[in-house]
C-alpha cells in the first residue's frame, strides 16, 4: 500500500492539510509539480498514474500496478475526477476523497469491490495535459454557407466539392481497398449549419474502414493524403439521399458539409 493511503486512511475529513471542495469532494496535496505546469479543463485529455481504494482501504484499480499510465478525456470519468483534477497541474500528486454521490452512487461496479453507496479514495499523479484539437472555427465562418462559386472550390464529376484547408506530405499515403483510416471531422447540415457529429467534440479521432462510409466520404478520402485537412461539400445523393437517417439527425435530401482531417492511413 502506498504511504499516502497508510497515512490518511481511514479518511479524516477534519485532518491536517485536507482541502474541501464542492459537494463533499476533499483532497490533500502530496506533491507539487514544476511551476508553469498546465491545469486541465474538463474537455482536455489527461495522462495519469493512479490507485483507487475504498474509504475502508480495499484496492479496486491501479495503473501503478499495471506499470502503464492511463489517458482519457477528463469529462468522461466520474464527476469527482472531473472536478478534482481541474485543481491539479502537471507533475502534481494529490490524494482525493470522493463521496459516493460524485463517484458511482448507488450503482455497483463490475467485479464486486465497489458496492452501492461506497465512498472512494484515489491517489493521482497528473503526468500530462493535452488540449484536444478543435474544429477550425475560422474555416467554418468562411465556408458556410457553402460558396460553390469560390475560385478555390474543387469540383469532381460526381458533384462532390471541396476546399483544401491544409496539406500533408504530398508523398503520403491515400487509403486503398478499404484500409482503416484515423480521421478527425465535424459534420453539419449544409442548409442550416446544424451540427450533427464531431470527433473534435468527443476529443479523439475516429477509426473506420475507408470504404464503409457514405459515397461522398469514400470519394474524398481516396483523394486525400495523410495530414490533409479539407472542407467538403457532399450533395444529398452522395450522402444519405432521400431517406436521411431515420429518426434524425439528418433529414431526407439534405446536403452535408464536413471538415475532414485525414490523420493517418492504418496499415
Amino acid at each position: 500500500m502506498p504511504d499516502a493511503f497508510k497515512d490518511h486512511l481511514p479518511w479524516n475529513p477534519a485532518g491536517e492539510n485536507v482541502t474541501s471542495g464542492p459537494m463533499g469532494l476533499q483532497y490533500i496535496v502530496l506533491k507539487k509539480g514544476a511551476e508553469g505546469g498546465k491545469s486541465p479543463a474538463a474537455s482536455d485529455m489527461v495522462t495519469v498514474h493512479y490507485e483507487g481504494r475504498l474509504a475502508t482501504g480495499e484496492k479496486f484499480d491501479s495503473s501503478l500496478d499495471r506499470g502503464e499510465p492511463a489517458t482519457f478525456p477528463l469529462n468522461r470519468v466520474i464527476p469527482g475526477w472531473t472536478m478534482g483534477l481541474q485543481e491539479m497541474s502537471e507533475g502534481d500528486e494529490y490524494l482525493f476523497y470522493i463521496p459516493a454521490d460524485l463517484a458511482y452512487g448507488d450503482n455497483p461496479r463490475p467485479g464486486g469491490v465497489i458496492k452501492p453507496g461506497d465512498d472512494l479514495v484515489f491517489l493521482v499523479q497528473l503526468l500530462e495535459v493535452e488540449v484536444p484539437k478543435r474544429a477550425d472555427a475560422a474555416a467554418w465562418t468562411k465556408y458556410f454557407p457553402w460558396p460553390s462559386a469560390a475560385p478555390e472550390v474543387v469540383k469532381t464529376g460526381s458533384g462532390l466539392e471541396y476546399v483544401v484547408l491544409a496539406s500533408g506530405d504530398p508523398a503520403g499515403a491515400s487509403p486503398e481497398n478499404g484500409q482503416f483510416v484515423r480521421v478527425h471531422y465535424e459534420g453539419r447540415l449544409a442548409d442550416t449549419g446544424a451540427l450533427f457529429d464531431s470527433s473534435y467534440e468527443r476529443g479523439e479521432p475516429a477509426e473506420f474502414p475507408s470504404d464503409a462510409l457514405i459515397a461522398g466520404w469514400v470519394e474524398a478520402l481516396a483523394l486525400m493524403k495523410s495530414g490533409d485537412r479539407w472542407m467538403v461539400y457532399i450533395p444529398s445523393d452522395l450522402g444519405y439521399g432521400a431517406e436521411g437517417t431515420p429518426g434524425g439527425p439528418i433529414p431526407p435530401n439534405a446536403p452535408l458539409q464536413f471538415e475532414v482531417e485525414l490523420v493517418d492511413v492504418l496499415q
